[in-house]
């Protein structure tokens, strides 16, 4: 399934929207799955969390029902009792697909928009983006359990490129799932320390969609189901 994390629903966090999904399931009386144990739970099973504050058009998540259930029936149920805010955009049946969602998505697409504090032109970005792609590594500082380590992302971001349209835009590939995780948010640190110019402080994070990619090929998950 396919859904929309939308400007209503920008702020709640992944527990709050899993919690507003499952709700919409069971009002919309599908007939889910449950696991086994003392706690059953329904058989939901999400692609990777997005954050707060990010708005997506391109989340996933996997639905296991008891009985089969025409794809576009389980989408005709939903719509009447998502949040404002969520939009279920495709249900599609899983057939070949065995790994989770979570185990074969690699890649995030984001769009990122910083109201200029100044008028630049578009070969200052293009001299920005080249500065920071020849740079041997993007350190960045992050905080675990283990405590304060940096990181090297620059692996971890295939594709940059911005423009300007009264705002900067950028848009940008990076890494995410179970082998590594880029955030935006690093690649735009990595930017701001080559830049020539003061940023915004409103700057706005969505995500175009994730996907799995293997080698030059790009695949949507409803793809691979």
């Amino acid at each position: 399934m396919q859904y929309s994390k939308e400007e209503e629903a920008r702020f709640l966090s992944h527990l709050d929207l899993m919690t507003a999904m499952e709700r919409a399931f069971r009002r919309a009386q599908l007939p889910l799955a449950f696991s086994e144990g003392f706690n059953p739970h329904p058989r939901i099973s999400y692609a990777s969390a997005l954050a707060v504050g990010v708005t997506s058009e391109g989340e996933y998540l996997d639905l296991e029902l008891e009985e089969d259930l025409a794809a576009d029936e389980v989408w005709k149920r939903l719509q009447n009792f998502l949040p404002q805010g969520l939009k279920v955009l495709a249900v599609v049946p899983v057939t070949k697909r065995k790994e989770s969602l979570m185990a074969i998505i690699n890649m995030a697409r984001y769009h990122v928009e910083n109201p200029l504090l100044q008028a630049i032109r578009q070969q200052d970005v293009e001299k920005m983006i080249n500065d920071a792609l020849s740079l041997a590594e993007w350190v960045v500082v992050r905080q675990g359990k283990k405590g304060v380590r940096e990181v090297d992302i620059r692996p971890g971001v295939y594709r940059l490129q911005g423009r300007i349209e009264k705002k900067l835009i950028l848009e940008m590939d990076v890494q995410t799932g179970s082998s590594g995780n880029v955030k935006p948010e690093e690649v735009l640190e990595i930017l701001q320390r080559v830049s020539s110019f003061p940023w915004g402080k409103n700057i706005r994070v969505h995500r175009l969609g994730l996907f799995i990619r293997e080698g030059d090929k790009i695949w949507s998950p409803l793809e691979r189901s």
